[in-house]
């Protein structure tokens, strides 16, 4: 193996730059030449790319964001979008292409093994840690992270003001950013999809233990962390139907 090739696609996720950088590094170490493609499978297609030494990933660890820009290519499920993919990489005489991104872009990947004799890597880089396989996907723990500081903030307005708070988080179909943020933070309800098959159900019960916590315990302020993408409209319908 002498030369390797790495693209972001997708969302970003915060660590991408880091994951770039030891790529870089490490290849270097073993003296392997490294290209990086820029806006996902877009730049694969269209042969846009730099080559990558250590000089140009010094100073990015802590950026968040990707260097190598990202994308999402609508066209990258057909045969010929395939086949001129492999076809890129095999005229530069890349032995192995790693993808950082998340399901969509290893569906890509997927795809590209169809047509493509070299190696495909997948590095799972996505905040709603959905790719099975792996503890923990890159930028998962950073988004944890990012959803407690709104949490942390709303409770001394929950509390000084006798409110219910409904925040939603991200994850899209997963729940594990709303899971883990909520027993961070020790709110008092998380609704999550896999626990969820009926939202208006899950509604009526956080009513009554809305209704149990105020008349037993008299706590007067509440707070209830939602995953997104739950019912159309997200948590502004769902306050709507509380109320």
């Amino acid at each position: 193996m002498k030369k390797i090739a790495v693209l972001t696609s997708g969302g970003d996720a915060p660590g991408m730059n880091a994951c770039i950088r030891s790529i870089v590094l490490t290849a270097d170490h073993y003296e392997l030449e490294v290209i990086g493609y820029k806006d996902g499978y877009n730049g694969l297609i269209d042969q846009e790319f730099k080559l990558l030494v250590p000089a140009n990933v010094t100073n990015i660890i802590q950026r968040g964001g990707t260097i190598l820009k990202s994308g999402r290519c609508d066209d990258f499920h057909t045969e010929e979008s395939g086949r001129a993919a492999a076809k890129n990489l095999q005229d530069l005489n890349v032995d192995a292409l790693l993808v950082i991104g998340g399901n969509g872009s290893f569906r890509g990947a997927h795809h590209l093994c169809k047509y493509y004799k070299g190696q495909v890597i997948g590095l799972p880089g996505t905040i709603d840690n959905d790719i099975s396989g792996t503890d923990a996907t890159i930028g998962y723990y950073t988004a944890i992270e990012t959803a407690l500081d709104p949490i942390d903030k709303v409770r001394d307005t929950a509390d000084a003001f006798e409110r219910i708070f409904l925040i939603e988080v991200m994850g899209r179909h997963a729940g594990f950013i709303a899971l883990n943020a909520a027993v961070a933070s020790a709110v008092d309800r998380v609704v999550v999809p896999e626990a969820c098959n009926d939202i208006d159900l899950e509604v009526d019960n956080i009513i009554e233990h809305l209704h149990a916590v105020y008349s037993q315990q008299g706590i007067s302020s509440y707070i209830v962390v939602m995953s997104e993408n739950l019912l159309p409209g997200g948590g502004n319908v769902a306050g709507e139907n509380a109320h």
